[in-house]
């Protein structure tokens, strides 16, 4: 059986492992018409032994769900690093890049994400000494093309220990190949929480809207969660010979307006099971949204630990960081944590056709999606637009009413 034997069980994630363990090179991996990276199997060269399968959450019927009793029980903390000049280069709080530095010290490799200007996508890619780990600063709002780096995790997995940052999809795959090989030991598994990753038509039409307003330049820097506005905002910032070449404003914010209306995510991102479950990572990190935290212009992170290995290794970096103990519960409350998306199928297939229609303009496509929708949604959208001009401080106390 190979990795795209029917029936499944559950959608594609887009991970990647499967072509990874292929010892025969047989599946490759592309964008499917609806831009989410797709298994393509060269039947010849398949010889069907079933490895893709063993790491595939398509064919698992036996995904583990952390209970709630469980999750509670899972140690959380807030940490912002003390360093002001640290915390302008990152997303949030900082604790993913020290924590990246801190593995390096200790001897692993570390595979994370990196923007590749070259090929206008995110990449997993591998980094051995701590300059290297500078390149996964940043969050990623876009699926990981991830293959190489994985393919290179697996064909050296005896001899070399590896800490891997990646999407709750990642780590699932990366924990079980790890587990057949029992190597899960000799590494370190961070994931995010996760909301879900969107067509890559999407930003390959924001990507090329940005080049025309900045004159076809090369990018220097993208940031898809510019601090600009201050941390807790969502804008992508391009940055040309060192200055922001461009920042997003609600009237050009097509973007996030897309990705936030669920219609354009990968089709495992409305019911994914793993991004709801802490089973197969050490920590999961992400931004520590919330009214604790409303008026901090420079960022917060929200820590999980869910391992020894896990405790150990934060732990180690604990020192450099402000933190407080919190609750699952106190995070999960503004995570994707357990949430199930319904996105309406007429107007998914609509907004994607659009998407992948090169006369289709993205400001056209984003009134398209506003047109289907209600009084809500429109009335959000012009908050979103008042926000902009609004001082920081006064729209994040108008937030804790909400």
């Amino acid at each position: 059986m190979n990795i795209n034997s029917h029936p499944v069980i559950n959608e594609c994630t887009s991970c990647q492992m499967c072509s990874a363990v292929c010892s025969r090179n047989a599946i490759a991996i592309r964008l499917n018409e609806d831009g989410f990276y797709r298994p393509y199997v060269d039947e010849i060269i398949c010889t069907d032994c079933g490895l893709c399968t063993l790491v595939c959450y398509k064919y698992d019927n036996d995904i583990k769900v952390t209970s709630s009793e469980d999750v509670e029980k899972i140690d959380v903390y807030s940490a912002q690093h003390v360093s002001d000049t640290l915390l302008e280069k990152v997303t949030s709080g900082g604790v993913a890049d020290v924590l990246a530095k801190e593995l390096i010290d200790q001897g692993f490799v570390c595979v994370g994400v990196t923007y590749n200007e070259d090929n206008h996508r995110a990449e997993h890619i591998m980094a051995s000494t701590i300059r290297e780990t500078d390149a996964f600063r940043g969050s990623k709002y876009i699926q990981s093309y991830s293959v190489d780096a994985f393919k290179y995790l697996v064909k050296n997995i005896r001899t070399t220990k590896f800490a891997v940052f990646g999407l709750p999809c990642h780590i699932y795959a990366i924990n079980k190949f790890l587990m057949l090989r029992n190597q899960r030991d000799n590494c370190i598994l961070v994931d995010l929480f996760c909301h879900g990753c969107p067509s890559m038509h999407l930003w390959t039409k924001y990507e090329q809207d940005i080049k025309r307003l900045v004159g076809n330049k090369k990018f220097d820097d993208v940031q898809f969660r510019s601090k600009v506005k201050g941390w807790g905002t969502f804008h992508v910032a391009i940055g040309i010979d060192g200055k922001n070449a461009f920042v997003s404003t609600p009237r050009k914010d097509e973007f996030y307006s897309l990705f936030f209306s669920d219609m354009v995510l990968n089709d495992a991102c409305s019911d994914c099971l793993l991004r709801s479950t802490m089973e197969y990572t050490d920590i999961r990190l992400g931004d520590f949204w919330g009214k604790r935290y409303l008026n901090n212009k420079k960022g917060v992170s929200a820590v999980a630990i869910v391992s020894e290995r896990g405790e150990q290794v934060f732990k180690a970096i604990m020192d450099s960081f402000k933190t407080e103990k919190s609750s699952m519960k106190e995070v999960l409350v503004k995570q994707s944590y357990g949430i199930v998306y319904s996105p309406d199928s007429t107007i998914r297939k609509m907004l994607l056709d659009a998407l992948k229609d090169k006369d289709k303009s993205l400001k056209g496509i984003e009134e398209l999606y506003y047109s289907k929708q209600g009084f809500i949604p429109n009335l959000k959208r012009l908050i979103k637009l008042i926000d902009w001009y609004l001082p920081f401080n006064f729209t994040n106390f108008l937030k804790r009413f909400a």
